[in-house]
């Protein structure tokens, strides 16, 4: 089960992924182009579509993976600005909260 909690960090992808992607293909992602162990219990991995309008989160726990998935019907996710160049971005619990809660049109700088 994927509790949003404050002892889990959270990484966000830097850019957008194909939501075609399921658990093994974004393990994949989590290890070649993040650089992370997607078995990590204690980190949640938070990828977004081209259009804004989806976003999955990987989480491993104790016996298995958690897939998380979202779909705005109207409006967009905020759309994540970075201040610098990373392959992921490390954000919290409230900026992750804030994201997966917001239907906007505007953008988010992280």
């Amino acid at each position: 089960m994927l509790n949003f909690t404050s002892r889990t960090t959270y990484y966000l992808s830097s850019t957008p992924t194909d939501m075609r992607n399921g658990r093994e293909g974004l393990a994949g992602i989590i290890r070649e182009k993040m650089q992370h162990d997607p078995y990590s219990y204690d980190e949640a991995f938070i990828f977004y579509s081209k259009d804004y309008r989806k976003v999955k989160i990987l989480h491993y726990d104790i016996n298995g993976f958690v897939l998380y998935q979202k779909w705005f019907d109207d409006g967009k996710f905020f759309k994540p600005r970075f201040l610098e160049t990373a392959r992921c971005h490390k954000i919290s619990r409230e900026t992750l909260i804030l994201l997966l809660s917001t239907s906007v049109q505007s953008e988010i700088i992280l």
